[in-house]
């Protein structure tokens, strides 16, 4: 009889024992996941708010020439959207700008372009673009786009996304 009731006690809490186990560590994969979003779109949008704000003087719609110029000197208010890219001039008359590059937040500064996202990250919605209220204010950029795990699942408890905006105030065009 003590036999029974040990492989009974083991019957139970074995199992018991397995499911906890198994959603700790698929708590684990959603937190792992998760931290994974938040730092490298952390990275992205802090590194382009600090180079937009600190370099940035003129703003262009594609590599910079004069005839590309957005958001510069108007009366009245303008405002200028991209789903696709951006580019700045700095003060050494160097360009660098961010585009959408199948996915990825991209650097275009560089020749070939740097993806500032890992392979394991996915951008989608990405939209920067600039305004200007009034031809004496400075203008500003604003950027969106919404950063997920790369996962083939559907289930809610594996999708890890975050999304982030921000506005930039230039300090000198």
């Amino acid at each position: 009889i003590e036999t029974i009731v040990v492989v009974a006690v083991i019957g139970i809490t074995l199992p018991v024992l397995f499911a906890i186990i198994f959603t700790l560590m698929r708590e684990q994969i959603k937190i792992y996941r998760l931290s994974q979003v938040k730092r490298e779109g952390d990275y992205v949008i802090n590194l382009m708010e600090n180079t937009i704000r600190n370099r940035a003087v003129t703003i262009h719609s594609a590599q910079p020439d004069d005839a590309n110029i957005v958001c510069k000197g108007v009366v009245g208010s303008y405002s200028y959207s991209s789903t696709s890219s951006l580019y700045f001039l700095d003060e050494d008359k160097q360009f660098f700008g961010y585009k959408l590059d199948v996915n990825k937040v991209a650097s275009a500064s560089a020749n070939p372009d740097v993806d500032l996202t890992s392979s394991k990250i996915v951008v989608s919605g990405f939209s920067i673009d600039c305004s200007r209220n009034t031809i004496y204010s400075s203008p500003s950029v604003s950027i969106s786009f919404t950063i997920q795990y790369d996962t083939t699942s559907t289930r809610p408890e594996e999708i890890a996304s975050m999304h982030y905006q921000m506005r930039i105030k230039l300090r000198s065009y």
